[in-house]
């Protein structure tokens, strides 16, 4: 089957468009239109229809099924998607004068960290690269205007290094002129530690990778993250210094996800100030959103600034990433969870 027209890059559209000029075209109007065009019109404003309408016939739209939007009071905006073979979630959260796109790469998660909602929902299947371009520009289509599409994390449902290639795409469109053209460094991927992934796309990328770390000793991250057991800390810290010796302008992104009592004490945050001592990373400190079951619970705020501090003081480059949207359910896969307590199917899980 041909790749959907969002998921294709512009030398791709040149070569079957016969020119680069009938492929920017193209990008300029595909970018400007609703997100829920549902076919291709006969003619393109700068494409010959001559050549327009083959390409037409055999590369089609990549529909989304918004099953639900939910704003919380801050502005931040969660969809539950509709996608061929599941559900997935997708966040636009504003902040000054831009906005930020949180995109899915999976249909539910092959992983089993504790804290995430997704992991109830099996795993299905992974995005094709088009799938995850759709959520963007749904998002940027219905954008404020004084609130632009500036930055992309992918730190929805799934461990995007498992699907690395359809990623890898996905990141080319979205960096790509003459739009969507986001800057290489306003992209941002996170996974959970997939050391084969993690060096592959330090290699083939210049996004922005972030670890989640979210423990300072193995036995914790067992508990939290049990893919510890095979990418321990150890080896993520080596990736890490291996990408410092060979890009030391290069920062990387640390997610550290506080629990109360679990991985908030004075000890974590000197070990954590250890680990990244001499290599160029910015640490994000996340209080848990949480959500029934997991038994984890958030540290009070006085805890939560007084590790902030104790890293900062250390001289690490450190800020506390207070969490957006709680009242709508926007952590990963809650929303998922709550369209399926509705009445909508969940993600079968992988067998």
């Amino acid at each position: 089957m041909a790749r959907g027209l969002l998921g294709l890059t512009v030398d791709e559209l040149s070569a079957e468009l016969g020119s680069r000029t009938r492929a920017i075209e193209l990008l300029k109007w595909l970018w400007a239109q609703p997100w829920d065009r549902a076919e291709l019109p006969d003619t393109v404003p700068g494409v010959s229809h001559r050549v327009w309408r083959p390409f037409a016939r055999t590369h089609g739209l990549t529909p989304l099924a918004v099953r639900s939007r939910q704003q919380s009071p801050d502005g931040t905006l969660k969809y539950a998607l509709g996608v061929a073979g599941g559900e997935v979630e997708a966040v636009r959260i504003p902040a000054k004068g831009r906005s930020t796109v949180c995109v899915s790469s999976q249909v539910g998660c092959t992983r089993r960290c504790a804290f995430c909602a997704t992991k109830e929902l099996g795993y299905a299947k992974s995005l094709t690269a088009e799938q995850i371009v759709a959520q963007v520009h749904l998002a940027r289509a219905e954008s404020p205007a004084d609130f632009p599409v500036r930055n992309v994390v992918f730190m929805g449902m799934g461990e995007p290094m498992d699907n690395l290639d359809e990623v890898l795409r996905a990141v080319q469109v979205l960096t790509q002129g003459p739009t969507p053209q986001l800057r290489a460094e306003s992209v941002t991927v996170s996974t959970s530690g997939v050391v084969p992934g993690m060096r592959r796309f330090l290699a083939e990328s210049k996004a922005s990778l972030a670890l989640s770390l979210n423990a300072t000793t193995d036995e914790v991250r067992d508990r939290l993250m049990p893919h510890n057991r095979t990418w321990n800390i150890g080896s993520l810290l080596d990736v890490l210094r291996e990408a410092a010796a060979r890009w030391p302008r290069r920062d990387t992104f640390v997610e550290y996800v506080l629990f109360e009592g679990v991985n908030d004490t004075d000890a974590d945050a000197d070990r954590l100030v250890t680990f990244f001592k001499d290599l160029p990373a910015r640490i994000n400190l996340i209080p848990y959103n949480p959500y029934p079951g997991t038994g984890l619970r958030t540290p009070p705020t006085e805890r939560i600034n007084a590790f902030h501090d104790r890293v900062v003081r250390q001289g690490q480059l450190c800020l506390v990433r207070w969490p957006r949207g709680r009242e709508i359910a926007a952590a990963c896969g809650q929303l998922v969870l709550a369209q399926n307590a509705q009445g909508f199917s969940p993600a079968p899980s992988a067998t």
